[in-house]
């Protein structure tokens, strides 16, 4: 069953028609492609939030290509190391869906209920390509449209999330799965686009619920094509800082050998005394 609630009040929504709607009779209409924009407009910071369909075309185009399996099979084997029946997942900050659907496909438990968010809806949009049955969401991180205590599985793969909601939502006994870049993650792009490189010490904010468990994903990876290495640059924010004397050289890049370099952190939910 599903756990979506209404991002305005926050009671349950239901299906009835082409349109959820909840007890206070706020409604929100299916749309064509299968997606559900649950995205008020206070929590909007511009028309058109999220990542530009230019960067989300190029990573799905080097994503489908593979290049990442090795961090959604470490993510996928985990959840299925550690499963029960029933498990409701949500995947925050899905971006273009590769991951989720991905993760769906390769867990292949018919009752398991999948959900995708992101602020972008373009992303969603191609999201829907990938698999419809899963709970495809335009929202805001900051106020997710799902029930207190209700999901058994958070992944976060590289996005902003807000630990209050994620306190919110989780379940009592449920976990969430934190990836996150390392200060060498793709030092061979940092390398080719900046004069020097200050590889810092990990300063990224750690979330607020106890570390259950805690390792790093650390492999080479050999781009192929042309058309791949300009995907995973565009893909990237360092590619719009590169110098205009360097750029050309950089496109017209026929192969490279790219560093995989990240944490998988594992919190558990706060448990009440």
């Amino acid at each position: 069953m599903q756990k979506l609630a209404c991002p305005k009040c926050h009671e349950p929504l239901h299906l009835e028609g082409n349109s959820y709607y909840c007890p206070n009779r706020h409604t929100y209409d299916l749309a064509k492609r299968k997606y559900l924009n649950l995205l008020l407009n206070p929590d909007k910071n511009s028309n058109n939030p999220g990542d530009n369909k230019d960067s989300l075309n190029c990573r799905k185009a080097f994503l489908n290509k593979g290049y990442y399996d090795p961090i959604s099979d470490t993510l996928n084997r985990y959840i299925a190391e550690h499963s029960h029946p029933d498990m409701q997942i949500l995947d925050l900050g899905c971006g273009e869906g590769y991951y989720l659907a991905r993760m769906k496909k390769m867990l292949n438990h018919e009752d398991y209920t999948y959900y995708g968010l992101d602020i972008a809806k373009d992303a969603i949009m191609m999201a829907t390509q990938y698999d419809r049955s899963i709970y495809w969401l335009v929202g805001n991180s900051k106020n997710l449209p799902l029930l207190d205590h209700s999901m058994d599985v958070i992944s976060c793969l590289f996005t902003v999330v807000n630990a209050g909601e994620l306190a919110r939502v989780i379940k009592k006994d449920g976990y969430i799965i934190h990836v996150t870049a390392n200060p060498r993650h793709l030092i061979e792009i940092k390398e080719l686009i900046y004069d020097e490189i200050h590889v810092k010490p990990d300063t990224f904010i750690r979330l607020p619920f106890p570390i259950i468990d805690q390792f790093d994903l650390v492999q080479p990876i050999q781009v192929t094509s042309h058309e791949d290495c300009l995907n995973l640059l565009k893909m990237t924010p360092h590619y719009y800082h590169i110098k205009k004397e360097r750029r050309e050289n950089i496109e017209h890049m026929q192969e490279m050998t790219i560093t995989i370099d990240i944490q998988f952190t594992i919190y558990g939910a706060f448990h009440e005394s």
